[in-house]
């Protein structure tokens, strides 16, 4: 009624780590990204009340019109 056991029975099999350093660098790479697009958000980003914050289209402010 039985096959034949398998080829591992009985046998130690260690870890295998593969795929683990690519997923590791990926998660490293995602944590990079959002540290940098979050840096560059706080510096670059004005409110829409900001007093320097201009219409498209605009010279750029009071034009004395």
């Amino acid at each position: 009624m039985h096959d034949a056991p398998t080829p591992h029975a009985g046998r130690y099999i260690p870890f295998k780590r593969e795929g683990w350093g690519v997923a590791a660098f990926v998660c490293f790479l995602a944590l990079v990204t959002a540290a940098a697009a979050t840096y560059v958000h706080k510096r670059t980003f004005l409110q829409p009340t900001d007093v320097r914050m201009h219409a498209a289209g605009t010279a750029g402010g009071n034009t004395g019109h």
